[in-house]
């Protein structure tokens, strides 16, 4: 059963509203550990299918108007970016614990999509793996793009939000985070699977996070 807190701010939509089924995050954590596990098989070779390289050119070819909103809204998919979101909620909320699970996305983040995702699965960027037709926007980023950053960022901080927000807030967060996932395809930075790869861990990262640290943090503002 989902429990809701009482929110102590009235006049701010953050606070930790929700706590989250132990079954449903397991199913969600193993739904996207297998979605990163398939992709990372699809891509372990360093190839790129067909299917694929139409899939990035499609939104690589947008038009070039695009490039400064898509920049801005990419933003949110740096490494930093959790932190910032969690002091944000800290200000409204006034309680430092609610930085902790934001906190916590960067260690998951460097340990498991770095130190291993990383080099286990060796495929270069685009210009390199599918060919140097592919539009670069920006400066041409060396080494391993799978899986992407960004997208593993972004993910992981739209599913804390949700813990944060009222449920009519949802669409917000995760919606960002799917153009983050376009943005860098639209950049030239990562593949398909580079994006689908991060959006499955930062799902998973977030969804333990919050069985872990934001169910303990409902149960003490109820």
């Amino acid at each position: 059963m989902t429990v809701r807190a009482r929110s102590p701010h009235r006049s701010s939509p953050f606070a930790v509203r929700y706590a989250i089924p132990a079954r449903l995050a397991a199913a969600i954590v193993a739904l996207s550990a297998a979605v990163a596990v398939v992709s990372s098989i699809a891509a372990a070779d360093g190839d790129v299918a067909g299917w694929e390289a139409a899939g990035l050119r499609f939104f690589n070819e947008w038009p070039d108007w695009l490039e400064p909103p898509m920049w801005v809204l990419q933003q949110v998919g740096v490494i930093g970016s959790p932190v910032v979101a969690g002091l944000i909620v800290v200000w409204f909320t006034r309680k430092w614990q609610h930085l902790i699970p934001f906190v916590l996305v960067l260690p998951l983040k460097l340990g498991i999509e770095k130190a291993v995702v990383k080099q286990l699965v060796e495929r270069e960027r685009p210009f390199v793996s599918i060919g140097p037709d592919i539009n670069v926007r920006g400066p041409a980023f060396e080494g391993l793009s799978f899986p992407s950053g960004h997208a593993t960022t972004a993910f992981a901080l739209a599913i804390l939000m949700s813990g944060f927000l009222p449920r009519s807030w949802w669409p917000l967060p995760l919606t960002w985070a799917a153009v983050v996932g376009i943005a860098r395809l639209y950049y030239g930075e990562h593949n398909v699977l580079d994006v689908v790869a991060g959006a499955a861990l930062g799902t998973a990262f977030a969804t333990i996070l919050w069985l872990t640290v934001l169910n303990r943090l409902v149960s003490q503002e109820v």
